[in-house]
């Protein structure tokens, strides 16, 4: 019993849109990170959902014309479905909240150094500024004083 060309072609074709859902579903994975570890305001989100779901439907119709000379099939609709249902169900949240925590451990340790030199700085640059504010009110001060000075002399001619 041998199996025909036009049906392994079909099955290639269905397992390019299954693949196809579970990457689509994959990369919208990584804005869902982006928004957890940066938050975004809601048209911010719309945006970023609009240009994603116009590149989503982008590369399917690649796909389908690479593999199915651009013909749209409702098993090719099924396997992008079957394929992001499946991703969702199995992966999806693990793959987020896995990437969200490494994020934020790794965003943890590279900002310790910065952490590290603004409290080492605190106090020298608070004492500095200290000193220039007392420095611009004597400074405010004076110039009132001559520009009064000024406006005196400026009358009396």
């Amino acid at each position: 019993m041998e199996i025909s060309a036009g049906i392994l072609k079909e099955t290639d074709v269905l397992l390019a849109a299954f693949a196809m859902g579970v990457l689509l579903l994959c990369a919208y994975d990584v804005l869902r990170v982006a928004r957890r570890i940066v938050p975004h305001k809601m048209w911010l989100v719309g945006a970023e959902d609009l240009i994603f779901w116009i590149g989503s439907g982008v590369a399917l119709f690649a796909m389908l014309y690479r593999e199915n000379s651009g013909y749209i099939r409702g098993f090719v609709i099924g396997g992008v479905l079957a394929g992001m249902l499946l991703y969702n169900l199995i992966l999806s949240a693990w793959v987020v909240a896995g990437s969200v925590f490494l994020l934020e451990k790794i965003l943890f340790v590279l900002s310790r150094p910065l952490v590290w030199t603004a409290r080492l700085l605190k106090r020298p640059v608070g004492f500095a500024g200290e000193k220039i504010k007392k420095l611009l009110r004597f400074l405010k001060k004076e110039l009132k004083k001559f520009w009064k000075t000024v406006k005196m002399g400026i009358c009396k001619l």
